[in-house]
């Protein structure tokens, strides 16, 4: 080989080395350059919104809600004993009736006073027409108790009957007025299962002019019609016991009344009644004529008449 040829590989090979260095740096350059064209700028700097704190209300705390004391127990009244009450009375299947004469012993009632000094007291009256008719009752074969049958107070020691705590003061108003002594009348009646409560008594007022007779019943106990069928009978034999004795007695009507004898429960002050009932106002002991009625010889016959014939009438109605 000539020094021409040599010469031309030289040349040769020196153009393709350039040609390697170019293409090297060609690829040097674009790979720079398409790494700008597909990395993402960072986008411009914007601020960051400070969020603005939103004001939670406080919840205001509620009055803490104090523990509470344990209260004592609310007394219970509980019937007692009465000396001479069964409760097995007529389990033969006779109808019973408690006899209520009102007041007694220093409960004198309703009184007529002239000249200074009691002439007639509501006490005296009531039980023996009570007796009388406690007497007729038994020949017609009823079975009868009465929760007294002698000038006292059916609470005369002064228990506290009915479970409150509380008894009349020594010295104080006259017993029979407190709850305690209603409430053993309440129990005589209960203890003997009675079918029906008669409460006798008399009435009285400052005015003297206030006369007649009246009866009343309680319209909240489950036996409310029972008791109204008794009071409308009671008022009627009054009427004509009055008419045929030839006295005009004021008719004072039928009342509703929430009388402690035939009312309904008191919670801690009052077991009730079992059984219908009425409280019967037979006379003004106030009125001059009234009172002289009540003294007059057919008085008893017909006052006690009267009562027979309505409670006799009663168990007509309701036989059971």
């Amino acid at each position: 080989m000539d020094w021409r040829q040599g010469r031309q590989q030289d040349i040769a090979r020196g153009a393709i080395v350039l040609a390697v260095a170019v293409a090297i740096a060609l690829l040097i350059v674009g790979a720079r350059l398409g790494s700008q064209r597909f990395t993402s700028p960072p986008p411009p700097s914007t601020p960051v919104p400070t969020a603005t704190p939103v004001s939670t209300p406080t919840a205001t705390p509620e009055p803490a809600t104090p523990t509470p004391r344990p209260q004592p127990p609310t007394p219970t009244p509980a019937p007692i004993a009465v000396t001479g009450v069964d409760d097995l009375y007529a389990q033969d299947g006779r109808a019973i009736v408690c006899i209520d004469p009102g007041h007694g012993g220093e409960d004198l009632g309703n009184v007529l006073v002239e000249d200074g000094r009691i002439v007639l007291q509501e006490k005296d009256f009531v039980l023996e027409h009570s007796l009388a008719l406690a007497a007729r009752l038994r020949e017609r074969d009823f079975e009868v108790v009465l929760t007294r049958d002698s000038d006292t107070e059916v609470n005369p020691s002064n228990e506290d009957v009915n479970g409150d705590g509380e008894v009349a003061p020594e010295g104080g108003p006259a017993r029979t007025e407190q709850l305690d002594d209603l409430q053993a009348r309440v129990n005589i009646c209960n203890l003997a299962s009675a079918d029906l409560l008669v409460s006798v008594h008399y009435n009285g007022a400052e005015n003297e002019f206030l006369q007649g007779y009246e009866v009343w019943f309680n319209g909240d106990r489950p036996f409310s019609g029972r008791s109204e069928t008794f009071a409308t009978l009671m008022h009627e034999a009054l009427e004509d016991a009055y008419a045929g004795a030839g006295y005009d007695a004021n008719d004072r009507g039928i009342g509703l009344e929430d009388h402690v004898v035939t009312g309904p429960e008191r919670p801690g002050e009052l077991i009730p009644s079992e059984m219908p009932g009425a409280v019967i106002e037979g006379l003004f002991l106030s009125n001059a004529d009234d009172a002289a009625f009540i003294q007059s010889d057919q008085a008893e016959d017909s006052l006690v008449g009267a009562y027979e014939e309505a409670i006799t009438t009663y168990f007509d109605v309701y036989p059971g």
